[in-house]
Formats: C-alpha cells, sequence, structure tokens
C-alpha cells in the first residue's frame, strides 16, 4: 500500500470522538486532543477486567484516548487456549468497546515468546510450525482485518545473552523455524489485513548502558536485514519501560537512535510508556516529580521526530498498574508511574505529557 495512502488510513481510524466534560477539569482536554492538534495519537493499554467491572475508569480512557491496546486478550493464552480452539472473547470485547466510541484498537501480539499456551511448544516441528503460525495469523489478523490501526507483528525478538544470529531471542519459534519466523509472520500478517501497520516491538533501548546501546545498534541491524530482505515491516514500537531511579536520559542518543530508524522509511510508536518509582523515595509530591522529569526528558528525545505517529502508556491509572506487581516498592506503596492516580485525577506525569506533546512542530497532513 503506498505510503500516502496508509498514512490517510491511519488518520481516518484514529478520528477523535467527542471527550466527555469531567467536573473537576472542565477545560482541559484530553491527552489525545493534545496530540490530534500535532498530527499524533495519545492511547492506553487496557485490561480485560477493568473494561467489565470499572466504568469509571473507562469513562477516563475515553475522555484522554483515541487509540487503545489490549493489554492482554490478543496474546496467544488468552486468544488461542487450545489446538483447535480460538476464543475472541476479551478481544471482541474491546473491539466492540471501542468501535462503539469510535475509538482506534492496535493488537499486541502474534508473536512473543512469552504468554504462550501449554500446547503450543510441543505442538511447533519443523513440519507444523510454519502452518500453525500462519493458521494462527490468518484467522486472528482477518477477523479483526479493517478495523485494526496497528499489529504488534512481533514482539522483543532480541536477547544479545542467547548469542544467537541476529541476537535473535531463542524463543520456541526461532527453535522451531529460524530466524525466517520473523519473515512469515510479517508476510502473513500483510496477506491477512494489507491495511493495519506491522510492527515490530522492543524494550529497553532506552538509556546510555552498554549493554541497551548495543540492542540499539542489533535492533538496528535487524530492521534493517528484514527491510532487504522485503520483509514488510512498516514501524518499530518503543515500549518506553522507563525507571525513574536509574541514570539519566541520554536525549542526544536517543533523539539519533529514533533518527536512525526513520532513515530507513520506518515509522515510530512509543507502544508501553510507564516510569517505575519503586528506587524513589515514600514521598508522593517528590516521587511524582521525578517521574515526570524523567519521562519528560524521554519524550522530548524522541516525539519531535516527525516519524513518531504517536504515544501509549501501558495503563492510564495507577488503581490498575502492572508495575505494582512487576516491580513492588520494598516499602510496600503503590506505583506512581501512570497519567492518573487511582483517583482518576491528573498528575504531574500526565502534564509532562501533555506539554512535551504540546511542543512538538505539527506533522504534514496526510495526503490522498
Amino acid at each position: 500500500m503506498p505510503e500516502l495512502s496508509r498514512r490517510a488510513l491511519l488518520a481516518s481510524s484514529i478520528a477523535a470522538a467527542s471527550l466527555p466534560a469531567w467536573a473537576d477539569q472542565p477545560s482541559q482536554p484530553g491527552l489525545h486532543a493534545h496530540a490530534r492538534i500535532k498530527g499524533m495519537f495519545f492511547g492506553t493499554a487496557v485490561a480485560s477486567e477493568p473494561l467489565t467491572k470499572d466504568p469509571a475508569l473507562m469513562d477516563r480512557v475515553f475522555a484522554e484516548c483515541g487509540i487503545v491496546v489490549s493489554e492482554n486478550a490478543f496474546k496467544w493464552f488468552d486468544i488461542h487456549p487450545e489446538k483447535e480452539k480460538y476464543d475472541f472473547t476479551g478481544a471482541d470485547a474491546l473491539m466492540n468497546w471501542a468501535t462503539a466510541r469510535k475509538i482506534a484498537v492496535r493488537g499486541h501480539t502474534l508473536v512473543w515468546h512469552e504468554a504462550n499456551p501449554d500446547w503450543l511448544e510441543p505442538a511447533l516441528t519443523k513440519a507444523t510450525a510454519e502452518k500453525i503460525l500462519r493458521d494462527h495469523i490468518k484467522t486472528v489478523v482477518g477477523r479483526y482485518a479493517g478495523r485494526m490501526v496497528h499489529w504488534d507483528v512481533v514482539n522483543e525478538p532480541l536477547h544479545e545473552e542467547d548469542k544467537k544470529p541476529l541476537a535473535l531471542r531463542d524463543s520456541v519459534w526461532l527453535r522451531a523455524l529460524g530466524p525466517a519466523y520473523l519473515d512469515i509472520a510479517f508476510h502473513a500478517t500483510e496477506a491477512a489485513d494489507p491495511h493495519a501497520l506491522r510492527v515490530m516491538n522492543e524494550f529497553n533501548v532506552d538509556y546510555e548502558i552498554d549493554w541497551q546501546l548495543r540492542k540499539r545498534d542489533q535492533l538496528l541491524a535487524l530492521c534493517a536485514d528484514l527491510l532487504h530482505r522485503k520483509v514488510p515491516l512498516q514501524a518499530v514500537g518503543l515500549q518506553a519501560h522507563l525507571d525513574a531511579g536509574e541514570i539519566a536520559i541520554d536525549q542526544k542518543g536517543l533523539s539519533q537512535f529514533v533518527a536512525d530508524i526513520a532513515s530507513m522509511g520506518l515509522k515510530v510508536i512509543v507502544t508501553e510508556l510507564d516510569v517505575r518509582d519503586q528506587r524513589l523515595p515514600a514521598s508522593v509530591s517528590a516521587r511524582d516529580t521525578a517521574v515526570a522529569a524523567h519521562a519528560r526528558a524521554w519524550l522530548d528525545a524522541v516525539l519531535p521526530n516527525p516519524a513518531v505517529l504517536g504515544v501509549l502508556s501501558w495503563g492510564l491509572s495507577d488503581r490498575a498498574s502492572w508495575l505494582n506487581d512487576k516491580f513492588a516498592r520494598p516499602d510496600g506503596l503503590k506505583q506512581r508511574g501512570l497519567p492518573l492516580d487511582e483517583d482518576l485525577g491528573r498528575k504531574k506525569l500526565w502534564t509532562a505529557l501533555a506539554n512535551s506533546i504540546d511542543s512538538t512542530a505539527p506533522r504534514p497532513a496526510p495526503k490522498g
């Protein structure tokens, strides 16, 4: 699909629904409204439980976001729990919620080394693996064809410690198919829905740390290799799981990294932004200030590049954050790494996002 037409499709797909006013913030547009002015989008990840059990949170998602992604409902262990059985319950619930509100949806994820059902690995042999992968993508992507604006086709493919070609992760897919699993996945996704943007999503490329700098180079090399082989990769997702207790953001290096991705003709999406605070002191004010400043430094390095399409946070409110399970604070306090607090009020991180978006130059309007 020509680039200009694809951009026009993406722009039309994320057209904002009317945003409800909130009594406590009647004059404040949501983050997606800020982003739209600049030709970008803002969205968030949504878990299945809040979707059905927390209407107040979902109202705020509607107010702040123009695009959503499911935390788990499209992963293999939810959507393909048995070899001959698919379960679209959670995926359909998010699609129906978003469609009713004219909010776009991105798919996450078609190939990953985690979140796989027990049946998958034993079933993957040299004789069966390609058919299993192609059938899964044809079924899942095909079901939502024309309604999904992006797919994270391959998630987190790199892991240099495994010492595999191209620094690829020693996953069930690499063992079954070799590096060709990436080619198969991207081509199958294109065949099932040629209009959804095809993304490779990766993490831990944020800091000026030796192993993360090497991973940046490895990601660039992998993108170049795929494009050289005519694999239909279209965008790179930068997860941006940040750590406010980590070293300062290397803005110059990060900006150059995004420019290097863009120089290949690829788009960039900030796919999973959040900020850990488990190394920070207990003071809420101090934590919120540090989290906001850390995120702002990262965003200010990345968002100015016109190849960046938009930002999604991995959760909108601290009341439902994976950070509390994965990176628990030693003092037992809840992490404050998302734009809204537990009471759904906007925090300093929300302001950092809005200000960073506002400070970017508008993207050219898509043609065609």
